[in-house]
């Protein structure tokens, strides 16, 4: 199988397809078993490369690998860039820019020094790895921050942080590069600054010119709507390749400054776009981080998987908690946010793909030590990943900043239905939100004890200042089914798809629903409920309880007395949708009609009359 697949042009497609898929399981069982995605695939092009040989990615792509990594990763920084709203620069300015300036020179100035000692490797090769390092990237700081979803602005600054330093680091390295090349003092000097301003000039320059003509072009609807997306595709890789032709690493810059740039417009084209390199992002660091593993050798990782432990725990320990303290001073951030700060630095793709350029031009410019750089990287990607993997949600909750479980469901609309609901899971623990733009409905619900806003569920300010500590669904039941809809696709990115539902939307005289189903979230009811079903039962005396299931709710259901739409077993609860069965464990709690209420007070009353013993109280 190894000689089928490492050889000829005929492998090409084999191997790229057991790329792909070997991408794809990876990115599943990381799901499943809930770990980082990126152990995973490092863990996979391991196996596919130095453990049994079956995939020589140097032999499959030859020449072409590096061009298409660094493509793909501009691809990244673009998507990164897209996804930065220009609010979430805005709020958290002060601290971003002086994380990706002193701090990284901190970060660079310890890991250079550390590294030199540590593996004991040329001071040109360490100077050049400390730079590297430099950079997170949000490939790997997204997925932790939508599973752990701190409060505060602690998530939007490591985003920032995440999507703006990535250029930064590739053109520190460029400029580490330039210096250990070069002989004389007074030449090094003055070839950095001519790379750092053209650096500028075409990254900056280049990227802001893209992003105005196809904002231009966006805005007046020149551009077919069938055509958006590989237009703007198209764009990303013309100034990447221009800027990169003016000076290397520029690209990375130019991408970025597009993507931030275009975000401005928020707009459903724009979405359209960003929904698709989101998936694109997905399957480009599938392929991507098994192609980068499987050139790793076995020996040169045992070679330095002893000293790289003490490496990761300097860069853990030291590095990053004297960059954010530096980052911080003088500013308004909590003590706990800036703990939380110190316990998100994870390296990702952009680490990975730098590493493996620059070690290749160094190891042409005869540099000691080169070919350390890229296993040592890779032990540092998979060493922070675990780090700050398992350790950034234990710390957010507690530092106060992220809770246990995101049990709790965020409710748009606050009728007395939602007030209801509210009520009965907060008897049980669970943490409700609920969003209506009517004053009165959110007076009724602080009244009863919940907690509510009067701000529209899609607002931007919905998915950006709400408190979604403990929050980890949605439930849209407003009485319009329009919002509903738009409701649960604004926050399908925040709870993902599976944990948005909604009430069924009403039908048109002709029978179809008013909006159409592959716009609408999971819908609730076990025989679909609608708003009009909800109003028109509250009219007529039903209320929301909660009840053991049992036979008394089996009975109520059958006679259609009752409309469950929500179970509660061992402290967690799930919404009953279309076709689910009637729980027969834990509480149910659903839509009563007064006849079975009187039957839950009477069942109530019975257990409150009775003593622990079972018999009558005198």
């Amino acid at each position: 199988m190894t000689a089928i697949l490492a050889a000829g042009e005929s492998a090409v497609g084999p191997s790229l397809a057991l790329i792909l898929g070997a991408g794809m399981l990876a990115q599943w069982l990381a799901w499943r078993t809930q770990i980082p995605s990126i152990i995973a695939l490092l863990l996979a092009g391991l196996l596919l490369g130095p453990v049994t040989g079956i995939v020589d990615p140097d032999d499959l792509l030859g020449g072409t690998l590096f061009p298409l990594v660094s493509l793909a990763v501009a691809v990244i920084l673009f998507e990164g860039g897209l996804d930065l709203p220009p609010r979430e620069l805005r709020s958290t300015g002060t601290v971003v820019r002086r994380l990706i300036s002193v701090g990284a020179v901190a970060t660079f100035l310890v890991a250079w020094f550390s590294a030199r000692e540590i593996f004991d490797i040329s001071n040109q090769a360490a100077m050049v790895l400390g730079a590297v390092l430099v950079v997170t990237g949000p490939t790997v700081i997204g997925p932790l921050l939508r599973f752990v979803r701190p409060s505060g602005a602690t998530g939007p600054i490591l985003r920032a942080e995440g999507v703006l330093i990535d250029p930064i680091g590739a053109t520190g390295a460029l400029l580490a590069f330039e210096v250990v090349v070069r002989d004389a003092p007074d030449e090094a000097v003055s070839k950095l600054i001519g790379v750092l301003v053209l650096t500028l000039v075409a990254g900056a320059g280049l990227g802001l010119a893209a992003a105005v003509v196809l904002d231009t072009a966006l805005r007046r609807f020149l551009i077919p709507d069938q055509l958006v997306v590989p237009v703007t595709f198209a764009f990303v890789v013309a100034s990447f390749v221009a800027a990169n032709e003016v000076q290397e690493e520029a690209g990375l810059l130019a991408v970025t400054v597009l993507g931030i740039y275009l975000a401005r417009r928020e707009s459903s084209t724009i979405r359209h776009v960003l929904d698709f390199n989101e998936s694109l992002r997905t399957l480009l660091i599938s392929v991507l981080f098994i192609l980068l593993a499987a050139r790793i050798e076995t020996d040169a990782l045992r070679e330095v998987l002893v000293p790289a432990i003490g490496f990761v725990a300097v860069l853990v320990f030291v590095a990053r908690p004297l960059s954010v303290l530096l980052s911080t001073v003088r500013t308004s951030l909590k003590w706990r946010e800036r703990v939380f700060l110190m316990t998100m630095a994870p390296r990702g793709i952009v680490a990975a793909a730098v590493s493996a350029i620059f070690a290749i031009r160094l190891e042409e410019e005869n540099v000691p030590d080169a070919s350390k750089i890229v296993p040592i990287v890779f032990l540092v990607i998979i060493g922070t990943i675990v780090v700050y993997g398992f350790a950034a949600g234990p710390a957010a909750r507690w530092l106060g900043l992220a809770e246990a479980q995101a049990n709790g469901v965020l409710i748009a609309g606050s009728h007395a239905v939602a007030r209801g609901l509210g009520v009965e899971l907060d008897k049980r623990d669970i943490k409700t939100l609920l969003v209506d733009t009517d004053p009165y409905n959110v007076t009724r619900a602080i009244a009863a004890g919940l907690t509510a806003r009067r701000i529209s569920v899609l607002s931007e300010e919905a998915t950006h200042s709400l408190d979604l500590r403990g929050i980890g669904r949605l439930l849209a039941c407003t009485s319009n089914d329009e919002v509903n809809a738009l409701a649960t696709a604004r926050f399908s990115r925040v709870f993902g798809r599976r944990e948005v539902f909604q009430l069924a939307p009403g039908k048109r005289r002709a029978g179809d629903s008013a909006v159409p189903e592959e716009h609408l979230g999971r819908l609730i009811g076990v025989d679909g409920l609608s708003y009009a079903t909800l109003d028109e039962r509250s009219r007529q005396g039903w209320r929301v309880r909660g009840a053991r299931s049992g036979d008394l709710v089996e009975s109520a259901v059958e006679s259609d007395l009752f409309i469950p739409i929500v179970r509660v077993a061992d402290g967690r609860m799930a919404f009953l949708c279309r076709n689910d069965p009637l729980p027969t464990e834990g509480d149910v709690i659903g839509l009563a009609a007064p006849s079975v209420q009187k039957q839950l007070d009477d069942d109530i009353a019975a257990h409150e009359d009775t003593n622990p013993t079972g018999t009558p109280r005198k």
